[in-house]
């Protein structure tokens, strides 16, 4: 489900910061500089594009008052005086830049205006190990929320042509008392399988059943996996649903415990919410560990989703920053070669609606920092809704690509990131209907990227 930036991302907030600094109290002989710059963070790849339109002045029209820009705030002029408002800029290094413009009118009064950007490759989140075959992968909702007459296989038909690394929500059966696989994921199974030419891997979420169960009103109680004979029977599904265990070895990269466990479990205003954290969590992480050990499939490793890791003080949302910690401390020295990680959603600010990709690039990098680089941050959601037009979510989608591609050409890996999403789901709220990047039709038969979106060609290559 997607989540919005928080708060707490000041680092973020701050690269999108414009700061005015008159050069003259008099406003009759000063012009107001004002300019934006998009976007706000971006790789040496990036044409950032600024745009000064904004500036202003009593009695010199706007299209007749000149710019001038020191890109870099190091007293040398790159752009000389020009009418044109809008310029581009590309930076040979990584750094964080400090932009000047001057604006002057027609009687000679200047004024300046400073802005703050971010150029970066993020090779700090690159981790050494990962345990998938491929750089990134797509999310893939396989119930149908709206696309009533999709075909699994069909969808993936299309899917597999741009990524071989696949994200699902939801492995066992609702609404029964056996332990049983989702009929719509071993669908995704079966396909798999049919497909051993393709090489498709998997990363398996499960239900947030599996943490906590929600009950009438504010009764919440202990989710299926907090009992380790329930996590057998689940293993056993697995195999199951696989045929034999050689095959869940071949193709489950990945095994996620609920999906953004900090938003989805019970509220602090309730009786359980320490109990969900100090207990549930821990018991199904030490179940599922013993029983896919005791099953030969102790190389798998068990992980989770946040929605929005804490950036300041830890106690601001305890489950994210218990939960890491919990994994961190207790992970498997026969998972990713002894490297733990956890999964991190994060989404543009102005809740999805902005096109501006670099707060999230910064979060990113934020919460790296924050966690001192353990565990490894992999990006579990990000994307954009076509609600906001088609046209924009191939924007944001670009620069997604575009720090990924910045990435890949230094040493050929790159962040692990899994894109949101591969179909639109009209049954989501308002927000999260139109965050696929295929298109399909009114029978829902998929028709191919959505118009502007272009995936490298390299994400459906092995890594190295």
């Amino acid at each position: 489900m997607k989540k919005q930036l928080v708060p707490l991302i000041f680092l973020s907030v701050f690269w999108g910061l414009v700061i005015l600094h008159p050069a003259c109290t008099k406003k009759d002989q000063s012009p107001v500089a004002s300019f934006t710059v998009f976007p706000t963070s971006g790789t040496p790849a990036t044409q950032f594009s600024l745009d000064a339109s904004g500036s202003q002045d009593e009695e010199t029209e706007a299209s007749k008052l000149l710019i001038r820009l020191d890109w870099d705030n190091d007293g040398v002029w790159e752009d000389d005086w020009s009418l044109d408002k809008n310029r581009s800029h590309q930076y040979e290094e990584e750094g964080d830049y400090l932009i000047r413009m001057e604006v002057k009118d027609e009687n000679g009064g200047i004024n300046s205006a400073t802005g703050a950007l971010k150029v970066t490759n993020s090779d700090q989140l690159i981790p050494a190990h990962t345990p998938f075959s491929y750089n990134a992968g797509i999310n893939y909702e396989t119930w149908t929320l709206g696309r009533n007459k999709r075909n699994i296989a069909r969808d993936l038909d299309t899917i597999s042509r741009h990524f071989r690394l696949v994200k699902t929500f939801h492995c066992e059966a609702v609404g029964t008392s056996q332990v049983i696989m989702d009929p719509t994921q071993q669908e995704v199974i079966d396909y798999v399988l049919a497909h051993q030419d393709k090489s498709v891997e998997l990363a398996l979420g499960t239900s947030d059943a599996v943490l906590a169960i929600k009950g009438s009103g504010s009764q919440w109680s202990a989710g299926l996996m907090t009992t380790k004979t329930y996590t057998d029977k689940w293993v056993k599904m697995l195999i199951t649903g696989f045929q034999t265990p050689a095959n869940v070895k071949k193709h489950v990269r990945m095994i996620l415990l609920g999906n953004e466990i900090d938003a989805n479990g019970p509220p602090i205003s309730t009786t359980y919410f320490k109990t969900y954290y100090t207990q549930w969590i821990p018991q199904a992480f030490q179940n599922l560990k013993k029983s896919l050990a005791e099953a030969g499939l102790n190389e798998i490793p068990v992980s989770t989703i946040i929605a929005n890791y804490p950036l300041g003080d830890p106690g601001s949302n305890v489950v994210a920053s218990s939960a890491t910690a919990y994994i961190k401390a207790n992970w498997s020295s026969s998972w990713n070669q002894g490297t733990p990680f956890v999964l991190f959603n994060q989404y543009t600010q102005n809740k999805g609606k902005s096109v501006d990709f670099g707060p999230v690039i910064n979060y990113f990098e934020s919460v790296h920092s924050k966690l001192a680089g353990s565990p490894n941050v992999y990006i579990g959601e990000t994307g954009f809704s076509a609600e906001y037009t088609v046209e924009n979510e191939a924007k944001v989608l670009k620069q997604v690509f575009a720090w990924l591609e910045s990435q890949h050409k230094t040493g050929g890996l790159t962040v692990p990131l899994f894109v949101f999403q591969a179909y639109d789901c009209p049954d989501k709220p308002e927000g999260q209907k139109k965050m696929g990047i295929f298109s399909d039709d009114s029978q829902n038969k998929p028709m191919g990227l959505k118009k502007g979106i272009n995936v490298p060609s390299w994400i459906i290559h092995p890594k190295n």
